[in-house]
């Protein structure tokens, strides 16, 4: 485990706030040297440790192209390892159906079993269902057996709270960004 120093703290809290800061903005923010803020910057995307992201809210908050969302939690045979389903995924591309309607997808475990949790959106609730058995379910025999699969929950899915910690979009989001007024004290980066 890295441990970050605290410099590190405050410039990953100025990105967490605004990802598309420049480094002289969070250098006069923070009173972190510019050229420590770019040389920390880049150890910290190298590493690993932060990444960005583009999000496109598709749902009622946002374009409104997907009306419904859903999370099926599939549950495997003992036997199906967690590592068994990364390795059968990784290696298969996704389909453009896969790309269009999965908004999340995770691995864990439940009760001794392997899942994983596929968050999957839609125009309407009726067509979830038929992306999960056209789309998912199949691929899923194919890479990992016919009887892989022994159980599926669903859930229906309203709107997101919080998103990766610190998002919360009918809260604290303006556009595209946490809002200025939100306290550096509610920013979790440690």
């Amino acid at each position: 485990m890295k441990e970050i120093d605290q410099q590190e703290l405050l410039i990953i809290k100025e990105l967490v706030k605004d990802p598309r800061i420049s480094d002289n903005q969070i250098s006069k923010k923070t009173k972190v040297p510019v050229k420590t803020v770019n040389r920390k910057r880049k150890l910290l995307e190298k590493s690993g440790i932060i990444s960005y992201y583009t999000n496109v809210d598709n749902t009622v908050t946002g374009t409104e192209k997907f009306g419904a969302r859903q999370q099926y939690i599939i549950t495997f045979k003992h036997g199906i390892t967690r590592s068994r389903i990364f390795e059968a995924i990784k290696n298969d591309i996704p389909s453009k159906i896969e790309l269009k309607h999965v908004s999340d997808c995770a691995i864990g475990d439940k009760d001794g079993h392997a899942i994983v949790a596929i968050t999957i959106e839609s125009r309407v609730e009726g067509d979830i269902i038929e992306v999960f058995n056209a789309e998912i379910l199949p691929k899923l025999k194919r890479l990992l057996g016919d009887d892989a699969v022994i159980k599926t929950d669903v859930i229906t899915l309203n709107s997101n709270l919080i998103v990766m910690h610190n998002y919360m979009p009918l809260i604290n989001m303006r556009n595209g960004k946490i809002k200025e007024e939100w306290s550096d004290d509610l920013i979790f980066a440690d």
